[in-house]
């Protein structure tokens, strides 16, 4: 389970501990989207997961950015 270290969102708000999760996930998967060793069937699916995340983490403005580096 990895959590993050970021303790406010984007408002100055204290992060949940369900809130710290789901960014860590967040930021999990953005690093194995980053990864170029993984079979095409990984990367798609990782890829897929990211982006659903992206969304949640962002209507919880937990975090905002763009991922069109990582291919999502």
């Amino acid at each position: 389970m990895t959590t993050s270290t970021v303790s406010e969102d984007l408002l100055g708000q204290p992060l949940s501990p369900a809130e710290q999760e789901l960014l860590g996930a967040y930021e999990t998967l953005k690093q194995l989207a980053s990864r170029d060793d993984l079979p095409p069937c990984a990367n798609s699916n990782i890829r897929k997961a990211l982006a659903a995340l992206w969304q949640a983490t962002n209507d919880l403005n937990l975090q905002y950015e763009q991922l069109y580096d990582l291919g999502v």
